[in-house]
């Protein structure tokens, strides 16, 4: 098993492709959105940055808007490094959209921005309380309503992300498609997609941006596999 090692101003993901395309992993505290289609691996690929967090005693926190927890877990690969204690010991604690929205006292009577605000102010509260390191969302169109100004979908996206600068938790937030609010104000951008080559369907990744670091903006073919998502140069990657 590769060996994870702790970067003060890197927060590696312990997917080993992902750290050398990101040129040694992301920088600590950056809201990175992961966004695509169905099928392309979005949900895999976040749960394993947070498994791999857990490996190291990094706190990591998923919630979840689309499918209850155990639901989630049964849809998703089973990682050999994966133990599911690391739910069970708080390691990993998954939550459910409806569960967050307690925690912030949510109303019927208050608007969407509003909410919006309260959710991200009950997921600060739990990063401090359970000292979280690695948060993800899935998906963030379920999160904030759609329908909403883009003006008020910047202040929220702007508050947690400098809620999470400030905590210094590296957070992937899911999108089924990039939003030009979501992408302006994301730290970084990793486009998941699907391509068909001679007959087969292959899973590509490329990272479109990452402030405070070098990366590759290179298509990479990603195969999701029991020891992790791996990851091989579009031009090598697939089938020959």
């Amino acid at each position: 098993m590769q060996e994870i090692r702790r970067d003060s101003g890197r927060c590696v993901t312990g997917i080993e492709d992902l750290d050398k395309i990101l040129g040694g992993g992301i920088p600590v505290g950056n809201m990175v959105l992961v966004a695509g289609g169905c099928g392309t691996g979005k949900t895999t690929l976040a749960f394993e940055f947070l498994v791999r967090g857990a490996l190291i005693g990094e706190r990591g926190l998923f919630v979840t808007t689309v499918e209850s927890p155990a639901k989630l877990l049964s849809n998703l690969p089973h990682f050999d490094f994966f133990d599911e204690r690391m739910i069970d010991d708080g390691r990993i604690k998954i939550l459910q959209l409806d569960e967050l929205e307690e925690i912030a006292s949510q109303t019927p009577e208050i608007d969407a921005t509003e909410k919006g605000h309260r959710l991200v102010e009950a997921i600060k509260e739990i990063i401090e309380k359970d000292g979280i390191k690695r948060l993800v969302i899935d998906s963030f169109s379920s999160f904030l309503n759609d329908d909403e100004k883009m003006s008020a979908r910047r202040q929220v996206l702007r508050k947690l992300s400098s809620i999470l600068f400030e905590k210094r938790c590296t957070a992937m937030i899911i999108s089924d498609e990039i939003d030009d609010c979501e992408g302006i104000i994301a730290d970084g951008m990793i486009l998941l997609s699907n391509f068909e080559r001679r007959g087969d369907l292959l899973r590509i990744m490329q990272v479109i941006k990452m402030k405070g670091t070098d990366h590759s903006r290179s298509k990479y073919v990603i195969d999701l596999t029991d020891c992790g998502i791996l990851a091989t140069p579009l031009l090598r990657g697939g089938s020959s």
